[in-house]
């Protein structure tokens, strides 16, 4: 994309509104810490520059990876090790008011949170359907006869290793 989007530090995971308004993460030097959340508004065919969102949503730890829903009111996104997080990285939703600012982000709960990575959300508002990655793991020790008993238990299960998953969920209200 080039600048003013693009620049010397990691811009990475975007999520388009239907008008085009442009939110990713970045690790640039005006991040609160390495990870934040970032808007470029779409104006007149071209992105103005990179805005990190407020500290509502952007705080000391680590904000990553958000969907911005195609009207902008509301962002899934993870936050990494939050106080009330159930692990390493939950999802959370945040909802815009009318007037533009952003709630403060409620956890998803454990239904979709574990204590491992959840993180590359996507949400399906037609069918009330999220999808996101985790790196849960449900193995347990057991002795296996061969190699390939082994490989089906490990790729069959969840391993701890990064898996899709598609949940129907209805969001909270704001």
């Amino acid at each position: 994309m080039g600048a003013p989007v693009n620049s010397e530090n990691n811009e990475f995971y975007p999520s388009l509104s239907q008008n085009n308004n442009l939110y990713f993460t970045s690790d640039a030097t005006t991040a609160t810490t390495k990870d934040d959340i970032y808007f470029c508004k779409y104006e007149n065919g071209s992105y103005q520059s990179p805005k990190p969102l407020s500290t509502i949503i952007n705080s000391n730890g680590y904000e990553f990876n958000a969907f911005i829903s195609p009207n902008e009111d509301f962002l899934i996104y993870t936050k990494y090790s939050s106080e009330d997080g159930l692990g390493s990285g939950d999802l959370y939703v945040a909802f815009k008011d009318e007037e533009g600012n952003w709630s403060k982000a409620k956890n998803l709960g454990i239904l979709i949170n574990t204590k491992f990575m959840e993180y590359c959300p996507f949400y399906d508002e037609a069918n009330e359907t999220l999808y996101f990655t985790s790196r849960r793991d449900n193995l347990v020790s057991k002795k296996f006869n061969n190699v390939p008993d082994f490989n089906q238990y490990i790729s069959g299960s969840e391993n701890g290793l990064s898996k899709i998953y598609a949940i129907r969920l209805k969001l909270p209200t704001p």
